[in-house]
């Protein structure tokens, strides 16, 4: 599949490896996608791997990946073109967070919850026929692929309206060594996901640790 990653920061740029390690092309959308580093790291990568604008990775893309920072996601949605988003499965990776990190608790300022959620708002400024579904927002990227815990495999959560793209959602993970994913329901469900991040940041912070995650028990 060809994917447009937008965003070049650490979270991009580990889903895109191992997005390309399972056979997929990827294209990075940045600002600056002559930077150096961002070069050297596509030439690590091979033929899968290209960098470009936010619109030429969104043109490259059947399916969008937006991992930028919340203050600057908005704009990089309008400098992709919003058409380009037309009739595709999006996967929004992002947390609705000020710019500001952690305060003396360890704790992360949410901009936006309870009647909203980044995963609606960008459902919101896309065409109704794009189809958004939150996932990997609740844990780091430094365990973003193949994630193993002592305890076990942990649980990634994902909501969104349509079912069809959900799957493609599920299939991605799995690809990526997801292996238990929770689906709790709609797109207004990122209200509850996204406050996993200030969670699971808190504890970071207090513990000084990154190799932490969620799992939901059944019984």
């Amino acid at each position: 599949m060809k994917i447009g990653i937008l965003g070049s920061g650490p979270v991009g740029l580990t889903l895109g490896k191992g997005l390309i390690q399972t056979g997929h092309q990827i294209t990075i959308g940045t600002r600056n996608p002559s930077r150096e580093a961002l070069q050297q790291w596509i030439r690590e990568h091979g033929d899968h791997a290209a960098a470009g604008t936010f619109r030429q990775a969104s043109e490259f893309g059947e399916l969008i990946i937006i991992c930028t920072s919340w203050i600057g996601t908005k704009k990089a949605i309008e400098a992709a073109g919003i058409w380009n988003f037309k009739g595709k499965t999006v996967v929004d990776v992002t947390n609705p967070v000020d710019d500001k990190g952690p305060d003396e608790n360890g704790r992360l300022n949410l901009v936006i919850g309870h009647t909203n959620s980044a995963g609606e708002q960008i459902q919101a400024w896309l065409p109704p026929d794009a189809n958004v579904v939150k996932a990997l927002s609740c844990i780091g990227y430094q365990h973003m692929l193949s994630p193993n815990f002592k305890e076990g495999s942990p649980t990634m959560f994902i909501a969104g309206n349509q079912q069809e793209a959900k799957q493609t959602v599920i299939n991605l993970l799995n690809e990526i060594g997801w292996y238990d994913i929770a689906d709790v329901g709609k797109i207004e469900m990122s209200r509850s996901i996204e406050p996993l991040a200030v969670l699971w940041s808190a504890y970071g912070f207090l513990n000084d640790s990154s190799g932490h995650a969620f799992k939901l028990l059944k019984h």
